[in-house]
């Protein structure tokens, strides 16, 4: 049988890059997913390498380090600890964040590759980014992903980038598409049933301004969520209707701003475009309020540069929201005929859909259709059972790897036995 250790990290609270993203809710799921399913072949268990990590003396040793601390403890403390307690029992390592694994590992591992982000968009990060501990972290992952037995990619976008970017071969790659939620298909009929009162009542509580159709944007506010355009559009839609009339939309952003400079940006942005009054950034939203949030907006906008997969349009669809997003990376895969998408670079493309959504009620009703019927094909059971079928591939390949050395061990000492005459 094979001994799988399902790495738990990203849901340990003191991880705050992991548990409240998407990478939290995709660990979640695979671990309530093997919990619940008996396979004869593989037996998941779980462990959390941050918690490995913690309260070693190695640990303090590092902290006296200046700087690089966080790499040194995922590349140099943790990999020491592979075999040590809970660690002994698995014969394979599953990461399910390709940024969380070791450089080096005495362990074969499976590794989740989210995307390639800093990669493709590589001068969009550079700009950004141009600090040498950011190319070191991205350079020590690039080991990582080539060093892991199996890659579980989130999209045929990630596969093929692994392929074209870092020329992995594509039998080492399984592509395990993410899935969505039950509870947000309970949000589409709630939508049906929301009253003024009610409706009046969740803008209150979110602090959302009264009398005006949400335009709601998920996400981070990161380079490539192309949050410039995000303002833009909404800015011009707003005026078109103004032109015309008509209420112009209210931009709600929900999602964690994680520094700063991204602080500083969105502000920048705003005053720009004079959409002060027009844009709310809440932050981010707890689950319960998201898909109330949902519940009352109008439509979803993503123009995002690039995604791994784009799990909150997933998420929109299933809860009967139409999804105005880019027609670039993963998304198209997501989204496929059930949306409208556009050029993210072109301010008036994503304007134009999203005016001719908000005033006509009969195309937005039958985009939502379309996007619950679609979002339906998406179901954490595949991605599990998709999982579950890589860690036999990746045994598999173990055992080939085996295989192939003992042949080659057994070749070359004949080779060199042979010369000697000692067995004739």
């Amino acid at each position: 049988m094979i001994s799988v250790g399902l790495d738990l990290s990203a849901l340990d609270p003191g991880f705050k890059s992991h548990a409240h993203r998407g990478i939290g809710r995709y660990v979640a799921e695979l671990h309530t997913f093997f919990d619940s399913h008996n396979d004869p072949e593989v037996s998941v268990g779980f462990f959390d390498h941050e918690a490995l990590r913690r309260n070693r003396l190695a640990d303090k040793l590092v902290s006296l380090v200046p700087c690089g601390r966080t790499s040194l403890k995922q590349h140099v403390v943790y990999p020491r600890r592979l075999h040590q307690g809970v660690m002994r029992d698995f014969s394979l390592l599953h990461y399910p964040a390709h940024m969380d694994a070791p450089a080096w590992s005495s362990k074969p591992y499976v590794l989740t590759v989210l995307d390639l982000i800093p990669h493709v968009l590589k001068d969009l990060y550079r700009a950004h980014k141009p600090s040498w501990r950011f190319m070191v972290a991205r350079s020590l992952e690039v080991l990582a992903i080539r060093q892991a037995t199996l890659l579980l990619a989130i999209s045929e976008t990630t596969a093929d980038d692994l392929v074209r970017v870092l020329g992995i071969s594509r039998d080492r790659i399984v592509v395990t598409p993410l899935g969505v939620d039950e509870r947000f298909f309970d949000v589409a009929h709630h939508r049906d049933q929301l009253g003024v009162s009610e409706g009046a009542a969740i803008r209150s509580k979110l602090g959302i301004p009264a009398g005006r159709p949400i335009v709601l944007y998920v996400g981070g506010h990161d380079e490539r969520k192309n949050i410039g355009n995000l303002v833009g559009i909404v800015h011009q839609a707003g005026a078109e209707l103004r032109a015309r009339g008509k209420v112009a939309p209210l931009l709600v952003m929900a999602g964690r701003v994680t520094s700063r400079d991204e602080i500083d940006r969105l502000d920048s942005t705003l005053r720009r475009y004079g959409m002060e009054r027009d844009a709310v950034s809440l932050g981010y939203v707890p689950d319960d309020d998201l898909k109330e949030l949902y519940a009352e907006s109008s439509l979803f906008l993503f123009p995002t540069l690039y995604e791994g997969f784009g799990l909150p349009a997933l998420e929109a669809m299933a809860a009967g929201l139409p999804v105005v997003g880019s027609n670039t990376s993963s998304i198209p895969e997501v989204v496929g005929e059930a949306g409208r998408l556009f050029n993210p670079l072109r301010i008036d493309d994503g304007a134009r859909a999203v005016v001719e959504l908000l005033e006509d009620g009969a195309m937005r009703e039958t985009l939502a259709r379309a996007g619950i019927a679609r979002a339906r094909t998406f179901t954490w059971e595949r991605t599990g059972r998709a999982t579950l079928e890589g860690y036999k591939r990746a045994h598999a390949l173990i055992r080939g790897r085996q295989t192939t050395d003992a042949r080659e061990t057994s070749r070359s000492g004949s080779e060199k036995v042979e010369p000697s005459g000692t067995f004739l």
